[in-house]
């Protein structure tokens, strides 16, 4: 019997599932032996556009994600991996949300991007902030500190700019915020 290699809504509602608890063992049959790895690049939830690597990364099964990344080749890693859901979310967004450092882990050693922003503005650190995930917070600015203090140099002097520090983020964030509305509302 042939592989399919293209899925009903139903079928990729399926997959989604698999990935979202963690079945990895039904995952490996699906994709071995009746459909085709390139319908993964078009899997997707179709109210939330959100992905098996999504539904896996935001619950934490990390061999689940290593799994699926490891079924596509380099270019196709990077058309899935920072893919971004109706929300402008991706898999790293949720990792980092959900505090699953393993998960961030293996997407970032894949090339995922922490700093996508979704439609609110927020990358994958400030999810992980947000939401008291410390450990992917620390892992995520020690990752990419050279890349953010290089940001940080180049906006050093520009006044409209939030500077941050690990844990401090929302705070100074609402202190420079509410400062440049006072600064604005007295003159």
């Amino acid at each position: 019997m042939a592989k399919l290699s293209t899925l009903t809504q139903d079928e990729q509602d399926s997959v989604i599932y698999d990935a979202r608890v963690g079945d990895l063992d039904s995952l490996k049959t699906i994709f071995s032996d009746e459909v085709e790895v390139s319908t993964l690049l078009t899997t997707q939830d179709e109210y939330t556009l959100a992905t098996p690597l999504h539904m896996a990364a935001a619950n934490g099964h990390s061999e689940v994600v290593s799994y699926l990344l490891s079924l596509l080749d380099e270019t196709e890693v990077k058309l899935l991996i920072n893919k971004q859901n109706e929300s402008g979310n991706t898999a790293l967004h949720w990792a980092s949300l959900n505090g699953h450092v393993s998960c961030v882990k293996v997407l970032v050693e894949n090339g995922a991007d922490p700093f996508i922003k979704n439609k609110f503005d927020h990358d994958s650190i400030y999810e992980a902030e947000k939401s008291g995930k410390e450990e992917v917070e620390t892992y995520l600015l020690e990752k990419f500190a050279p890349e953010l203090e290089e940001e940080a140099g180049k906006q050093e002097d520009d006044e409209s700019t939030v500077q941050y520090s690990k844990g401090t983020e929302i705070e100074t964030a609402n202190k420079e915020g509410s400062e440049a509305i006072n600064s604005q509302t007295s003159t």
